[in-house]
């Protein structure tokens, strides 16, 4: 180990100086504060995510209570009920159509509604039926009306059935 004689004015210019340890001191605090920062909006993206995924959570909840609801609409026993009450009658005279071959095998008849028989309305108790169609009078006269209003508007809307929608849980 080697020691060095040094001059008194020489000690002082090789001193560390005041500056030095100022721009030390500034740049931890300065790398301290961007971590913090940091930090913060990590911890608020967290928030954010956890909000969203409870968000998804209730949507999911929703779509399946309506595609639940839209199963039971749909349903052959929904179906044939809805029918019954707007007033079709089923036709006994039932033709099939060969799309291949183009025949038709029977001999198509129209519905006479005064002998034809009434599809038997849920026979057989359904406990995933849950929602049924309202076709209460002014229910299928706003629908009419509405729907004709809805033509007049848009002509880019498309009415998929007549049957109005039930109103969700």
């Amino acid at each position: 180990m080697a020691v060095f004689l040094v001059s008194p004015n020489e000690a002082k210019r090789l001193r560390p100086r005041l500056s030095a340890g100022l721009i030390f001191v500034l740049g931890m605090i300065a790398v301290y504060l961007a971590q913090l920062a940091l930090n913060m909006v990590l911890t608020q993206d967290a928030y954010q995510l956890a909000a969203l995924k409870a968000q998804k959570r209730d949507l999911t909840t929703q779509v399946q209570i309506i595609q639940e609801e839209v199963d039971s609409l749909a349903s052959p026993q929904n179906l044939a009920d809805a029918a019954n009450r707007l007033g079709m009658v089923a036709n006994p005279a039932s033709v099939l159509l060969d799309l291949e071959e183009d025949k038709v095998y029977g001999q198509p008849k129209p519905a006479d509604p005064s002998n034809a028989p009434l599809a038997s309305a849920n026979l057989v108790a359904n406990s995933a039926l849950g929602t049924v169609s309202d076709f209460s009078e002014t229910n299928v006269a706003s629908l009419d009306a509405s729907s004709v209003e809805a033509e007049q508007i848009a002509t880019e809307e498309v009415v998929l059935s007549v049957i109005p929608a039930s109103p969700t849980r």
